[in-house]
């Protein structure tokens, strides 16, 4: 699953986007949790890693249970919230099995032929992909930061709810300042190197679209569509 061409595992996750969202009693979600489990075992994805990284989505299945689930019934509000979590595991597990460069490098091939009508496609991969790489470094800032203030004596633990809100709204003017000294460095960085000096883009990822690709594509493709059709 690791080696496969980018733009499949970009495709794969699209129409098992699709398939969920057209899918609704909770067999057909069932079958789709067996099939994103069948991939996470052969890509080798660690079950206890998506499901710390999905923490944040947890809260809104809650809030979508509790919701649908009264206006429309339990059963309803379960397919919902089923549904908004087999889509963020889904994407957490594309993250697992590609890196942010060949994710980037997938979707400027995909998005290569709107370049013909004035889409700046690499300005917007190279945004896209910038924007990944930050993700983690916020959240290292984030801990660098709040080590500091509490070396200072700030307290992260007492004074209840409003009093931890105050205390990390603190936090946010030395973590942008932070940020924005990293996006600096970057900015000067990229210029040094001459980004966008020539038109024609360049790449380090030598892989090519195989027929084995091809193949998987269209498999993945075809159980989409099963699971969309199960009654």
């Amino acid at each position: 699953m690791r080696t496969l061409d980018g733009r499949v595992k970009i495709a794969l996750l699209m129409a098992f986007s699709v398939a969920l969202f057209w899918a609704h009693s909770p067999s057909a979600l069932a079958v789709a949790a067996a099939l994103l489990a069948v991939v996470m075992a052969l890509g080798r994805v660690r079950w206890v890693a998506v499901l710390k990284g999905g923490a944040p989505a947890y809260v809104i299945a809650a809030f979508l249970l509790v919701y649908n689930g009264v206006s429309l019934g339990w059963m309803a509000g379960a397919v919902v919230a089923a549904r908004v979590l087999l889509l963020v595991w889904g994407s957490l597990v594309l993250v697992s099995l590609a890196t942010a460069t060949e994710l980037s490098e997938a979707l400027r091939r995909l998005l290569t032929p709107l370049g013909r009508v004035g889409l700046p496609v690499r300005d917007v991969t190279t945004a896209l992909s910038i924007a990944l790489r930050f993700i983690p470094l916020t959240a290292e800032e984030l801990v660098g930061v709040r080590a500091a203030q509490a070396s200072r004596g700030a307290s992260f633990q007492g004074g209840g709810l409003r009093g931890r809100l105050a205390a990390y709204g603190g936090l946010m003017v030395p973590l942008f300042v932070g940020l924005f000294r990293r996006a600096d460095r970057l900015a000067a960085a990229m210029d040094a190197r001459c980004f966008g000096a020539s038109t024609a883009p360049t790449t380090l990822d030598g892989r090519r679209f195989r027929g084995s690709d091809g193949a998987v594509l269209l498999v993945g493709i075809a159980l989409c569509v099963a699971v969309a059709l199960v009654p």
